[in-house]
């Protein structure tokens, strides 16, 4: 009898928080300290990661502070989705992220402090390689791109390995200092080859110039922020009270470092996942050695395993047990038991691979009609084909195209990759980031705007004198002749006001500004100040712990917001604001004067974390490492007033440094500028909606105004993704948050989506994926195909040693099935002999339908792979 009364294998989930079996009753009730869970796949580890943190809100925990890491946007949606069911809207408050989300959100946070832009994007995969075909061409670097000689991966991936793997490489800059996300340690690159060495720093300058980080960046930086500033440091380690990670065995270590530190203060960390799954080696996971340190780091840490499937079949748990038992090390026990023993696995090997796809698609038809005649309901959607390899997803397609199955490619999930989609999407991403020079390059692609590669080098040419392609777009540089001009001007003979904010959050929709300072330059020499400190309505929080200003001090000091915002415009009246990473500043003061009904125009801005990137060589160009370099006597204290002073006499000490090539880029800017007007005109109009509407709003107005609407008007599939697009902006459009930082949030959605994120749950058609691919879906039915020699396993890993991940790959398949699971091969590739794949001799005759059985002992003296 279980838990309840009723059979130990009812379903938790449909039966809620009181149908947790023993084990995982135990697991949701420790609530405090460190642990392991192993949760193989089917064992209720989504459910009990949200049960438990459910507990703790019912126990008193603030939502706010606990976090939750999974390996998905889907899986984190699943567990949000769960934590709602069980405490409603508190459950909103939970932190539920990817680590690569996660990382974002805490450089974000920390940007004011470090040499980093609020709003910097994040260069998805072919985006930085892309950066480094263009960075490699640059300096002469030939790069081979074709067949299995793709060195721009290669490079691609050896520089990103280089920074996640820096994990004793001491911070840039003077001790204490922020680090650089414009350089990084010359240790870090220093076990590349020369050439690529000098790719990956100049790759990296480049990233800067664009104001975007890369995958691999945003863990560098997350733990670089961490391990170089005791404040911060301190300051994270006591954010959350409560933190779970899931599918831990796919984590690097440079990712459980940051961990590490955000579990320091409350010493409460769950690192949960099916440790038999391990299947990113390749990408640097090594769930044993991060175990191990663990324990190190945080002595007495408990261990749960859960060994009841409530998913499948025992068929097929004890399938992929006797699988696992073949290369797993851990003492952790696995599935033993499952709710009823099921279907036999079938087992098919073809004449070829023609064939194989054959009878692939007949057994789909077979299944669906069988089902039906006994009454269910099999959905196609819920048929899964698994390959090794997108050749073998792509003849298999072909296949099913000819039977008329209704199926969906790998190609097909690659929605965000697409040539359309992409083409959109820069033009957001541009408009939401005015230095994205990549962005840019793609804008003048499609549809074209006379603008050629002669023009572009015109501008580019100009670099190292301070200017930038995405200059040209900004109808300031081409009115004045350059980018910096009006600044210039304005310290000559105008008025210039540098500012800076306290803030209670990073939500200028909800967040209010705390304090607020201000410093008056006329010819260039102060002649006025403001300050105020802002009676608060939104609790500081965790912000007190960057400023110190608690709600009590604010409470008792602090003015009305309507009363300092109105002075602080009209103290600014006429004048061309001035501050350091001050983009945030100036959507913060339009966004609360918006909400007080004051009137705040968009009006240019120079930023001097902008102005010393180009012309100041360091690596350290935060404002405390920037008065330092420059002697300022001015320190900056995270304090509104201390820090306007720093940055105004910060501003006089780069205007030489800006002035000395002025007429060199003015003569590339006239060179060029009558090509960018339209497009600058264009840009400009559009930018200004992107703070009045919706995301998915300013999409439907760039597709028309752009253009990209009527170039793509005759392609019906490419009109379908565009608008499909608009859904899925509309979709994820936030409307707690502005419409800006709704757009940033959905941008960096879509920069780190996997593939399998679109998937639509109700889309009716079999999903022909790669075993990687498959990784947290689950099917009824399962096929894995191409199971023949030299594919599955495939040749390069057998000829490099890698067998045994390969063997935790076919693991990954095996357990995506619920119900059923058919194992198919093909003897005849291309003219040439192929053996039967040895996994056929790994999966015992108790499990494999009767007349299935020949193929598998034919390979059963091959256990041991």
């Amino acid at each position: 009898m279980g838990p309840t009364g009723g059979s130990s294998h009812a379903k938790p989930e449909e039966a809620g928080a009181v149908a947790l079996d023993f084990r995982q009753r135990e697991f949701v009730q420790f609530q405090s300290g460190c642990a392991v869970l192993h949760a193989p796949v089917g064992t209720g580890k989504t459910l009990v990661l949200a049960e438990r943190a459910a507990e703790a809100i019912r126990k008193g925990a603030e939502p706010s502070r606990i976090l939750c890491v999974t390996f998905t946007n889907r899986a984190a949606e699943e567990l949000r989705q769960r934590i709602a069911l069980k405490c409603g809207s508190g459950a909103k408050q939970v932190v539920v992220r990817t680590f690569h989300s996660l990382c974002a959100w805490m450089l974000r946070s920390e940007a004011k402090q470090i040499d980093l832009p609020v709003d910097f994007v994040i260069f998805d995969d072919d985006d930085s390689k892309e950066t480094i075909r263009a960075c490699a061409n640059r300096l002469g670097i030939h790069l081979q791109c074709a067949g299995y000689e793709d060195e721009v991966s290669d490079a691609c991936n050896a520089i990103m390995d280089s920074k996640l793997n820096a994990a004793d490489a001491a911070p840039a800059g003077a001790p204490g200092a922020a680090p650089s996300v414009d350089t990084a340690p010359e240790a870090v690159f220093s076990g590349l080859p020369p050439a690529w060495r000098r790719l990956a720093r100049v790759y990296q300058k480049e990233l800067s110039s664009h104001h975007a980080l890369d995958f691999a960046d945003l863990v560098h930086f997350a733990r670089a922020i961490l391990r170089a500033r005791d404040e911060t440091r301190e300051r994270w380690a006591t954010r959350f009270s409560m933190i779970q990670v899931d599918e831990m065995q796919d984590t690097h270590m440079s990712e459980y470092q940051v961990l590490r530190v955000l579990a320091k203060g409350s010493g409460n960390l769950v690192l949960a996942g099916d440790y038999d799954q391990t299947i990113y080696e390749w990408r640097g996971s090594q769930p044993e050695k991060i175990l191990s340190r663990f324990e190190q780091d945080f002595p007495g840490v408990r261990s749960f395993s859960f060994v009841t499937n409530y998913r499948t079949t025992r068929t097929l748990v004890d399938a992929a047990r006797s699988v696992a038992a073949l290369y797993s090390r851990s003492e952790l026990p696995r599935p033993c038991d499952a709710a009823e023993k099921g279907q036999p696995i079938v087992v098919h090997f073809a004449d070829d691979s023609v064939d194989e796809a054959r009878w692939i698609a007949a057994q789909v038809s077979r299944v669906k009609q069988v089902d039906k005649n006994q009454g269910g309901s099999l959905r196609l959607g819920r048929i899964g084909v698994l390959t090794r390899t997108n050749t073998r997803g792509s003849a298999i397609s072909a296949e099913f195209a000819t039977a008329g199955i209704p199926h969906l490619t790998v190609e097909q999930f690659e929605f965000f990759r697409r040539q359309e989609v992409k083409d959109a999407i820069a033009y957001l991403r541009f408009l939401s980031n005015p230095f994205d020079g990549r962005s840019l390059r793609r804008m003048l692609l499609r549809p074209a705007r006379n603008i050629g590669e002669r023009t572009i080098d015109r501008v580019q040419a100009a670099e190292d004198i301070g200017l930038r392609l995405a200059d040209m777009a900004n109808p300031s540089t081409l009115q004045f002749g350059d980018p910096f001009a009006q600044l210039l001007r304005e310290l000559d003979s105008g008025s210039i006001v540098v500012f800076d904010t306290e803030t209670t959050g990073l939500n200028p929709a909800a967040d209010e500004i705390v304090e607020i300072a201000a410093v008056r330059l006329h010819h260039g020499q102060p002649v006025a100040r403001l300050h105020h400190y802002i009676r608060n309505s939104v609790s500081v929080d965790q912000s007190e712990l960057i400023h110190g200003l608690s709600d009590q001090f604010l409470a008792t000091h602090g003015v009305p917001p309507s009363r300092a915002l109105e002075q602080f415009l009209s103290f600014a009246d006429g004048a061309l604001l001035v501050g350091h990473n001050v983009g945030f500043d100036i959507r913060m003061v339009r966004a609360n004067s918006r909400r007080l009904g004051l009137h705040s125009e968009t009006r240019d801005y120079a930023d001097t974390l902008e102005i010393a990137r180009r012309f100041v060589d360091t690596d350290d160009r935060s404002l405390e490492g920037l008065v330092r370099l420059f002697d300022i006597p001015f320190e900056p204290t995270h304090r509104a007033m201390d820090d306007a002073n720093a940055t105004a006499a910060l501003l006089m000490k780069l205007a030489p440094l800006v002035r000395k090539d002025a007429l060199g880029r003015m003569q590339a800017v006239r060179d060029a500028g009558r090509s960018f007007m339209p497009l600058a005109a264009e840009v400009s109009a559009t930018r200004a909606l992107a703070e009045q509407v919706r995301p998915w709003e300013l999409l439907i107005r760039v597709l028309d105004k752009s253009g990209l609407g009527a170039y793509y008007h005759e392609e019906p599939l490419r009109m379908s993704n565009l608008h499909e697009l608009v859904g899925a902006f509309r979709e994820k459009d936030d409307e707690a948050l502005d419409p800006i930082s709704s757009l940033e949030n959905t941008l960096q959605f879509v920069a780190l989506a996997r593939n399998v994120d679109r998937i639509d749950p109700n889309d009716e058609r079999v999903r022909i994926l790669t075993v990687h691919q498959s990784k947290g879906l689950e099917f009824d039915t399962v096929f894995v195909a191409g199971l023949s020699q030299h594919e599955f396993p495939g040749f390069p890993a057998v000829k490099e040693g890698r067998e045994e991940e390969e063997l935790r790959v076919f693991y990954v398949a095996l357990t995506r099935a619920r119900r059923q699971l058919f194992l198919t091969g093909h003897s005849r590739n291309n003219g040439k002999h192929r053996e039967p794949s040895p996994y056929f001799g790994i999966i015992g005759d108790g499990w494999v339908e009767p007349e299935s059985t020949a193929i598998r002992r034919r390979y059963a003296n091959r256990r041991r792979l």
